[in-house]
């Protein structure tokens, strides 16, 4: 096969892995509350200029400052975050498909068309496509963290500017997710042990240069944020840490990632493609492992998540697609060596039993409903398109100094533009640091207490939307309680709302 016929046979086997992810994402294709939060900062930067959550108040109830700012900018001409973070977030996710496809280029020392065989592990992953959309920043995150890996390792082979890039890829990686220094962190540590693997003790002027970089983008940043906020960590690190108890359901979390994408085979086809090892492979191999098992580690400390499909995780992927490929072009080649015919068999059942297995997760994803307190994707695509139009009716409706209390903080208070009190805290400096944490659920340790609320003198009491078939009704007993409280039951028929009716204590102004 000449130059130019590969290339093109590479170039369609690619296109063809593309549009197969474009497709599962957009089986998921949903949006969840938390991205509003970010939305919400976006559009007070835009409309305000400041990065706040409420106006006046600098509360650092993000952790995505990147992905943040990217959101204003698609604010500011004009277009629609809940749809562009998507159209983002799909092309980011092909950008990585890229990458990986180059990078088991470069680890094998030659180009085939089995170089696609980590793009499309990745692109079927359940984990990968859907968190692909859902408005966050894993994409992001999880590009920069792959680029800053793999010119690590190229430049820890020489290649000085890849050295000096990965530098540049840390800090912006650091500055989209908290995780970005751990995983620089880690990267050093193995860079130490390489260091003494090659007996010397004192840094080059690279490395000197290389870890210039890194604090020539990030010191500048986190000293703004350090003084605008006026905590040294984001108000959702307060919020989420002082809780007992996260090991098990973030073992449990961490397990299920493992099951639901095999990854008990991972050590063997390691094992495998480290035999036959290029040195750009053994540096690769050696560094995945401690990356995978020092991420890995953290996610089941924190507890893992709420929401399914493994979005701490995702960012993990392109190393776990990279060390399966290696293991796995390594059997293909060797079987069909000796019997093609066998190996095509074997190759088609794979893949046969793959697509079955991966139509199953992804149905039981789409699903609505919860499995051990995590939500499936299903039930919070469900979620949005309530809160969406409660918060449309809000915006109609409700007269622009009122204000509202919800533990649902993205959409509701995005859409509607009202004063919020964070009834969760990510967003709440005073929750954060004077309510003591409790239960075992992430980001839901913390609550403000009733007395609280009240002195906010909030308008619309939400907490969880009570949304029913029927109009929701109250105790005769709980309607004089909260009367005493000054306020009053509503339900209201909301236009767009499935189911249609919407219950919220609503404070009587006339008091």
């Amino acid at each position: 096969m000449t130059p130019r016929h590969h290339l093109l046979s590479k170039s369609i086997a690619f296109a063809m892995v593309a549009a197969g992810f474009i497709a599962h994402a957009l089986y998921f294709n949903f949006l969840n509350d938390d991205a509003f939060i970010s939305f919400r900062y976006s559009d007070n930067l835009v409309r305000h200029g400041e990065l706040v959550f409420n106006l006046g108040e600098r509360v650092e109830g993000y952790t995505n400052f990147l992905w943040t700012v990217a959101m204003a900018g698609v604010i500011s001409v004009g277009l629609d975050p809940a749809i562009w973070s998507r159209v983002i977030s799909i092309a980011l996710g092909i950008t990585t498909l890229f990458l990986v496809m180059n990078f088991m280029a470069k680890l094998r020392g030659k180009s085939s068309l089995s170089d696609v065989v980590p793009a499309a592990l990745l692109a079927a992953s359940p984990a990968y496509a859907c968190w692909a959309t859902g408005g966050l920043e894993t994409q992001l995150f999880t590009t920069l963290a792959a680029l800053a890996v793999f010119d690590y390792i190229t430049g820890s082979l020489g290649e000085s500017k890849a050295l000096l890039r990965s530098g540049f890829w840390f800090a912006l990686a650091s500055m989209t997710r908290p995780e970005g220094m751990l995983l620089l962190g880690l990267v050093g540590v193995y860079h130490m042990g390489a260091m003494f693997s090659e007996k010397r003790l004192k840094p080059s002027l690279l490395e000197f240069k290389w870890a210039g970089v890194f604090l020539i983008v990030f010191v500048p940043f986190f000293a703004w944020r350090w003084t605008y906020y006026g905590w040294p960590f984001p108000n959702t690190y307060y919020v989420k840490t002082g809780a007992d108890g996260f090991w098990s359901p973030g073992l449990r979390y961490l397990l299920s990632w493992i099951n639901t994408h095999g990854l008990w085979v991972l050590p063997i086809l390691g094992y495998i493609g480290w035999r036959k090892a290029t040195p750009a492979t053994k540096r690769f191999l050696g560094l995945s492992t401690l990356v995978l098992l020092g991420l890995s580690i953290h996610v089941a400390r924190v507890g893992g998540d709420f929401m399914a499909l493994h979005r701490f995780l995702v960012p993990l992927m392109p190393l776990v697609s990279l060390i399966a490929a290696l293991g796995l072009v390594l059997i293909f080649a060797r079987v069909w060596a000796f019997k093609p015919g066998l190996c095509g068999c074997v190759i088609v059942g794979c893949l046969g039993i793959s697509s079955v297995h991966i139509a199953k997760i992804d149905s039981h994803a789409m699903s609505t409903g919860s499995d051990q307190g995590v939500d499936r994707i299903g039930w919070l695509k469900t979620f949005h398109e309530q809160c969406t139009a409660i918060g449309q009716w809000l915006a109609k409706n409700a007269e622009p100094d009122m204000s509202i209390a919800t533990t649902a903080a993205g959409i509701i208070p995005y859409y509607s533009r009202l004063y919020t009190v964070d009834i969760l805290g990510l967003n709440d400096e005073w929750v954060a640091h004077n309510v003591p944490a409790r239960g075992q659920r992430p980001g839901h340790t913390k609550s403000a207490p009733l007395s609280y609320i009240l002195k906010k003198d909030v308008d619309f009491l939400i907490y969880h939307p009570t949304i029913s078939e029927k109009e929701p009704r109250r105790s005769g007993a709980e309607r004089a309680a909260w009367a005493r409280r000054g306020y009053t039951w509503k339900t209201i028929k909301v236009d767009g709302l499935e189911p249609p009716w919407w219950g919220v204590w609503v404070r009587n102004r006339d008091r």
